[in-house]
């Protein structure tokens, strides 16, 4: 972007140049017109004062011949010393009087003090703009990237602002991620390592009493070592939810996409998680609108959306005894909706639920067997595919709501 070249920082520092000379020269123009009148009423004067003397020499010289030879005589000498100390005077001529050069010299040097003055009050606003960009590019070199320049005139100087504006925006921003990310990671540290101890401590505890060579009965044996085995696949599973979220948020894992029937999905994902629904009681309803909805996907990370999804309204939808798998298209697109009649989620928990980690109850307990990272995934999954998910909880149900485009042709 380029400035104006009228209105450029070179043109305007011409202008004011040739403004200040325009004005000091006017200054000095006024100064030597004032002088050349002031000298000219000076010597009318004198030329009148000369007249009158002369006609009073006149009336002296016929009443008083002897005193008028002597006054004749004084003047004569007078006129020749002043014509003599003439030959060296060096004047020049203008507006019709004769000046003094040295009176040249003492108004060049008064001008050009004028002309430094008349220059500073005509830049002092363009120089403190400079000043202004000038401090704020050392607070954003000393890491205060929240300073900003406003944007004045249409020179050099403001696409410097605006820009340094841009820069300033742009690090800041990336320091306030980089500030994210740490936090993120510090997060994800803490509650990897919490996730990790909890079924960790139990399984070596167990394991120890098992391996302690104190007599147990068989049934003690069998049930400590079922519950260290169950300890272990939620650990397993909290690894692979890890694994996966870290792939999918660091774009890692790859997309091999193919033309998927949502519903055919669906209906394989519903009889699987069978054995879970008669496990929890839970009667599930699956119930669909269109005969198919071809889309662009991945099958096996789309598989585990929904088997993420379920198995969070399972979790939680337990008191509910019903679960609705819907499918069905609204333009486009094809709309999956999974619905249970469990816990409600409070609404100020809704912008959150989605977030890595985040657990509505916020106790981290075994009970509802949760890592914090399934809806999480389940999420980047959908919009690593060009869809949405939403959620919306109350008294009718708590719903989850798929949002996929359906392949053309």
């Amino acid at each position: 972007m380029k400035a104006n070249l009228f209105k450029s920082y070179r043109m305007q520092m011409m202008y004011y140049t040739l403004l200040s000379a325009a004005i000091t020269i006017g200054l000095d123009v006024l100064v030597l017109f004032v002088a050349a009148k002031i000298i000219y009423l000076v010597k009318k004067a004198s030329k009148a004062s000369a007249s009158i003397q002369e006609r009073v020499g006149e009336s002296i010289a016929g009443n008083f011949p002897a005193l008028a030879q002597s006054t004749a005589q004084s003047e004569n000498a007078v006129q020749g010393q002043g014509s003599y100390s003439a030959g060296f005077h060096r004047d020049f001529e203008l507006f019709g009087q004769n000046f003094h050069w040295g009176l040249v010299v003492l108004l060049i040097f008064v001008s050009v003090v004028i002309f430094v003055f008349i220059f500073h009050l005509l830049t002092r606003k363009m120089s403190a703009y400079i000043e202004e960009i000038t401090a704020s590019i050392q607070r954003i070199a000393q890491g205060d990237f929240s300073s900003t320049v406003e944007v004045k005139y249409d020179n050099e100087f403001s696409i410097i602002a605006r820009n340094l504006n841009i820069m300033a925006s742009d690090l800041y921003e990336l320091k306030t991620k980089e500030r994210e990310t740490e936090n993120t990671k510090n997060e994800l540290i803490t509650n990897v390592a919490h996730d990790l101890r909890t079924p960790l401590t139990s399984i070596i505890g167990y394991l120890d009493i098992l391996n302690g060579g104190g007599e147990l009965p068989q049934e003690a044996k069998k049930k400590y070592l079922q519950i260290a085995y169950d300890k272990s696949k939620r650990l397993e599973k909290l690894i692979n939810d890890l694994f996966s979220f870290t792939k999918l948020e660091y774009g890692n894992m790859p997309i091999k996409t193919a033309l998927i029937d949502v519903v055919k999905l669906l209906e394989q994902q519903v009889d699987e998680f069978y054995p879970s629904f008669e496990e929890n009681g839970l009667e599930c309803e699956f119930k669909t609108y269109i005969q198919s909805a071809p889309v662009l996907a991945d099958g096996d990370m789309l598989a585990r959306a929904f088997e993420n999804l379920i198995s969070n309204a399972v979790k939680y939808g337990k008191d509910g005894k019903v679960i609705r798998v819907t499918a069905k298209r609204e333009g486009d697109e094809v709309k999956i909706m999974i619905v249970n009649y469990g816990t409600i989620i409070p609404q100020e928990d809704l912008p959150y639920i989605f977030d890595r980690f985040y657990r509505v109850e916020q106790s981290r307990q075994e009970s509802t067997g949760g890592t914090g990272l399934g809806l999480s995934i389940a999420k980047s999954i959908i919009e690593k595919h060009g869809g949405r998910i939403q959620a919306r909880s109350s008294m009718a149900g708590t719903a989850f709501e798929v949002y996929l485009k359906i392949a053309k042709g």
